[in-house]
C-alpha cells in the first residue's frame, strides 16, 4: 500500500540519531521516485537544515507568522514531509495542537490525507533506551505509525539489550521499552551504522550522504570511501523496506497495540 506520509524524527535527549535518520530519509527518498520537503524545527541551531539548503525551518516557540510543515501536508505534488525536532521538545510540537495532545497533531495530518510516522531512535544505553517511552507513551492509542530505529552507530542490531532484554540465569532483565513497543503496535527497525572516522569525514567536508557517492565525493573520500557510502545507503534502503519507512512508500499494514 504506496501511502503520502508526515515522518518526523523525535528523542527526548539530543545525539541518539534523529537527524541522523532524516538525512537518510532526505537523500534516498528522491532516488526512489519520492517527492519530498524537509523542515528542520530547531531554526536557530538545528543541524538538519545546514545539511542543505532547501530545508526549511520554523520556530516552534516563535510568534513568526506564515508557512509552516503543515501547509506542506496540503500540498499533492509532495509524497513526504519530513519533520526533525529538537531533542526533548516533543511536547513543544504537541501543544501547537492543543496541551499536549498528540491525537490532534495525528488527525490533523490524517485529515491532510497522510500517514503520521513517529520514529523514535534509541542507542545501547539505559538513557538511549528509556527516553524512547516517552514518545511511545505520548503517541500510543493514537492513530500514528511509530517506529523504533535501533541506530547501529551504538552497536550491532544484538548489542541492544537493554531495549530487547536478555535472560540472565534464567531470568529475563531489562527489555521494558520493547515490551512497551508492542503494547502500542511499534515497529522495529534497524540503522545500519557508517564508519565513524568516515561519517566525520563527510561531516568535516560539509558533504551530503548522496553527494559521497558522486564526483565530489570520490575527490574527497577516494574509490574506497564512496564504495562504503554506496553500501551504506544501500544497506539503509533493505532495512526499511517493508517498514513504514519504506522508501518506495509501500507501507505495511498497519498493527494494532496490545
Amino acid at each position: 500500500m504506496k501511502v503520502r506520509r508526515v515522518v518526523a524524527s523525535s528523542a527526548n535527549k539530543g545525539g541518539i540519531g534523529k537527524t541522523e535518520t532524516q538525512k537518510r530519509n532526505y537523500d534516498l527518498l528522491p532516488q526512489h521516485g519520492r517527492r519530498v520537503v524537509a523542515w528542520d524545527l530547531d531554526w536557530a541551531t538545528g543541524s538538519f537544515a545546514a545539511y542543505d539548503s532547501g530545508i526549511k525551518t520554523f520556530d516552534m516557540r516563535g510568534k513568526r507568522s506564515g508557512a509552516s510543515w503543515l501547509d506542506d501536508c496540503y500540498d499533492d505534488d509532495i509524497d513526504d514531509v519530513l519533520i526533525d525536532l529538537p531533542g526533548g521538545r516533543l511536547d513543544d510540537l504537541l501543544n501547537t495542537f492543543g496541551e499536549g495532545d498528540a491525537a490532534a497533531l495525528v488527525k490533523a495530518v490524517r485529515d491532510s490525507g497522510r500517514e503520521f510516522v513517529a520514529v523514535v531512535p534509541i542507542g545501547v544505553s539505559v538513557a538511549e533506551t528509556v527516553t524512547a517511552q516517552v514518545p511511545l507513551h505520548a503517541f500510543a492509542g493514537t492513530d500514528a505509525r511509530i517506529v523504533v530505529l535501533k541506530n547501529g552507530r551504538f552497536g550491532d542490531p544484538s548489542d541492544f539489550i537493554i531495549y530487547d532484554g536478555i535472560v540472565n540465569d534464567g531470568e529475563r532483565r531489562y527489555g521494558a521499552t520493547r515490551e512497551l513497543a508492542g503494547r502500542v503496535g511499534a515497529e522495529t527497525v534497524y540503522l545500519p551504522g557508517l564508519a565513524p572516522r568516515l561519517s566525520a569525514q563527510i561531516d568535516a567536508e560539509r558533504l551530503r550522504l548522496i553527494d559521497a557517492t558522486r564526483e565530489r565525493g570520490l575527490a574527497l573520500l577516494g574509490r574506497l570511501g564512496v564504495a562504503r557510502v554506496q553500501m551504506h545507503l544501500a544497506a539503509v534502503t533493505e532495512a526499511w523496506r517493508g517498514s513504514s519507512l519504506d522508501l518506495d512508500g509501500d507501507v505495511p499494514p498497519r498493527k494494532d497495540a496490545k
